[in-house]
Formats: C-alpha cells, sequence, structure tokens
C-alpha cells in the first residue's frame, strides 16, 4: 500500500510543520466585475486599477496606479478597493495571460475597470503570499485551463471561486509573504540599476556622436576634427540574397549562418541564425565575412547588428564589409543616428524600403581611426556591463521561480 501524499512543501521554513489544507479561493475573497464608464468620466476622479497596472508590478499602490476615473459615491462604495484585496485579469489575447493575478497594498481605497475582476478579501490571510501562490506555475495552468474564448481568452467569477488552494496557517503564509516581498524587493533595486546603465550609455550616446564630448589622444592632445564621410566610402556595400529554397541541399546543413531580420534584435554580435546554409547554398549567396556590418533596409529599416562570424544574409540587409581604417564597433554605434535618417528617406509606404545606391550615398561623421577605436570600445565596454546586468537579473528571476516551486504546495 503506497503512503499517502502529504500536502506539504517542499522547501519550508523549519519551525512549522504539518500538512497544508485545501480552501476554495471563494472562501477567501467575493468577486466582482469592475467600472464600465463613459468615455467622458475617464482622465479625472479617483484612481482606478486597469490591466497594465495588474500586469506591471510586484504590487499596487494608490500613488502608482496611472488611471483615474470619476464615478458616484454609490459606485465608488460598490467599487472599492482596499488593502488585501486580489485583482485579476479577466480578459486576454493570450491564454498565458488571463487571469494574471496582483494585489492591493495601500491603506488608500481605489476603484478597477472592466477588464478586471475584484477579490475582495473576506478571511484572514497574507496577501503577499495568496499573490505569490497565485503565480505559481500550477495555479496559473489551472486558471489558464479553464479560461474560455476563440480570438480572446476569458475568466469569470465561477472560475476563480472554485479554484482549489493549499493553504498554510497565518504565521507561515507571513514568513512566506515576507519572504518573497524581499526577493521582489532585491529584483526592483537590480532593475533600477540597469535602467540607470542604460540611461547612461544614452546620454553617452547624444553626447560622443554630437561631438560635445570628445576622448583626448595619449598625450592628452584633441584629436583631428571629424569627417563627414559616404557609407560607400566606409565598406564595400553587398545587398544579401536568398538561395533557391527549392534546392533543399543548399539548406540541409548548419554551415554558414543565414541572417534575416528575425535575427537582429537588441543584441550586438550575430553567431547563430534561425536558419542555415549548408556549403552549396553558400555557394549561392553572397558572402560575408566576419567583423561585416549589418543593416535592414527593407520593412523593418534601420535594424543593425555585427556578424561576427563567415556567413550570408537575405535581401531584407546591407552588408557593410569596412574597410581597414574603420572600426566595426564604432560603426555599430554611429549608425544609431542613421537608423533614424533611414527611416525618413523610407518613407511611408506600406512596405519601407531604402535601395542600395540612396544607402550608399548616406553619410555620416566619421573620427580618426584611433578616437574611433576608443569610442568603439567605450560603448562595448559599457554593454558588457549592461548585459552582466540584465544576466544578474535574470538569475535572481530563475531563482524566485523556483522557490515559488518548492515553497507551495
Amino acid at each position: 500500500m503506497t503512503e499517502e501524499k502529504k500536502h506539504v512543501p517542499e522547501l519550508r521554513f523549519p519551525e512549522f510543520e504539518g500538512e497544508w489544507e485545501e480552501k476554495k479561493l471563494g472562501e477567501l475573497c467575493t468577486f466582482s466585475n469592475g467600472i464600465n464608464a463613459k468615455k467622458e468620466q475617464y482622465g479625472h476622479g479617483r484612481k482606478f486599477i486597469n490591466v497594465l497596472d495588474i500586469l506591471n508590478k510586484n504590487y499596487i499602490t494608490y500613488n502608482e496606479i496611472i488611471g483615474k476615473v470619476a464615478v458616484s459615491k454609490e459606485v465608488e462604495h460598490r467599487n472599492k478597493v482596499e488593502y488585501g484585496d486580489l485583482l485579476f485579469l479577466r480578459s486576454s489575447e493570450t491564454r498565458e495571460e488571463v487571469g494574471t493575478s496582483n494585489v492591493y497594498l495601500d491603506n488608500t481605497f481605489a476603484l478597477y475597470g472592466g477588464f478586471v475582476i475584484r477579490g475582495k478579501k473576506v478571511a484572514n490571510y497574507d496577501p503577499m503570499f495568496i499573490k505569490n501562490l497565485l503565480n505559481t506555475s500550477k495555479i496559473r495552468n489551472m486558471i489558464s485551463a479553464s479560461s474560455g474564448g476563440s480570438t480572446r481568452y476569458n475568466v469569470n467569477q465561477e472560475i476563480l471561486k472554485k479554484l482549489k488552494l493549499k493553504l498554510t496557517g497565518i504565521n507561515e503564509q507571513q514568513k512566506i509573504g515576507d519572504f518573497f516581498s524581499k526577493l521582489d524587493h532585491q529584483i526592483e533595486l537590480e532593475e533600477q540599476k540597469l535602467a540607470l546603465l542604460e540611461e547612461q550609455k544614452k546620454g553617452y550616446m547624444q553626447k560622443i556622436f554630437s561631438q560635445e564630448l570628445r576622448f583626448k589622444d595619449d598625450n592628452g592632445e584633441d584629436y583631428p576634427d571629424w569627417e563627414e564621410t559616404m557609407i560607400s566610402n566606409i565598406g564595400e556595400v553587398v545587398t544579401g540574397n536568398t538561395p533557391s529554397k527549392k534546392e533543399e541541399e543548399y539548406w540541409r546543413s548548419n554551415e554558414y549562418v543565414w541572417v534575416t531580420p528575425t535575427d537582429i534584435t537588441n543584441k550586438k554580435d550575430i553567431y547563430q541564425s534561425g536558419v542555415y546554409l549548408s556549403q552549396k547554398g553558400y555557394e549561392k549567396a553572397r558572402k560575408l565575412p566576419k567583423n561585416t556590418l549589418l543593416i535592414t533596409c527593407i520593412a523593418s529599416i534601420g535594424k543593425n547588428a555585427i556578424l561576427r562570424t563567415q556567413g550570408a544574409c537575405n535581401q531584407q540587409i546591407n552588408g557593410i564589409i569596412p574597410f581597414k581604417e574603420f572600426d566595426i564597433d564604432y560603426l555599430y554605434y554611429a549608425f544609431e543616428d542613421i537608423s533614424k535618417l533611414m527611416k525618413k528617406v523610407a518613407g511611408k509606404t506600406a512596405t519601407q524600403i531604402v535601395n542600395k545606391k540612396t544607402f550608399e550615398n548616406l553619410s555620416l561623421d566619421i573620427p580618426t581611426t584611433l578616437e574611433q577605436q576608443k569610442i568603439g570600445e567605450f560603448f562595448s565596454q559599457l554593454d558588457r556591463y549592461i548585459e552582466l546586468q540584465e544576466q544578474k537579473i535574470n538569475l535572481f528571476k530563475q531563482r524566485k521561480k523556483g522557490f515559488l516551486q518548492k515553497m507551495f504546495v
């Protein structure tokens, strides 16, 4: 006879023991849908919680709520959101997002919008414990599986009322809630550090490429003036192509990267691609050496990256193979301004395009090779700091995800 599974978490504070108890969410809260007001009622009055407040915050406070709505005192009284109340996303285009929840932690009451379901607190629970319990993968899967709809997914009050939760006593709830509050605070601090680094980079980009801020040479002297230079004089411009898709042998192996605009994200360096070419496919492509600058010139205009390995690209991308006096890292950062200019040149047609001739005739200010190298290295180092900070945040988030799986039943 197999032993009955115990309702206890895998990871637990040592001072607590005993099984957790099953309760329905409807025993903890009473549910109601939010306010649907007329257009002229919005923008003034009392603050009201809407979709973005639920999705973008660890918890909700009155001062951080964006929207306002003016309603009668009677409507206000029926739709108060008070300390410890839960808020649920009633409708979403994605099943994964519908039913996402958050908690209100403020003594000033707020209101809530029509796309939101309020869970009015009627039992003794720790709000941060319940909020984190509702965001475990187990509970999220239960909610999304119960949602209905085709183009939009919806949850209703009945689904939420019947939701079965495993709960511990209030003291353990508070300890767990406090633990996750501290972890969320740490993540928030790291995200603020990242935002500061990104803001610093933005400021340096503006000052350095406007030449308000200049580097000195090794003797402390000014470098020569920057010179306006056409792209055709910076390097060889190669517009990519697509080897025949009918020839399966061109695409059978992963020998050479073949870059499309979807491979060019917010990352500087490209070593991999979604689709690869075989040796035979590569022979039919327009070959690009490593350290080629890639710029999208059709549809998603002006995205750029550095190809760090030998490869090729499709016809939506121009590659610049720089001449030896031009630093590839400098060019990557300098093309921020060129990207803006390209979007203007492309116009507002259904499919934006900058043809090769127009592209080659665009120009940018270029310093000497030595100053280029200093600028390129400076921003590369700044990007490394940003990447390390992003990794640190992701590590904290993964750690939190692990704790969510192990500290709840």
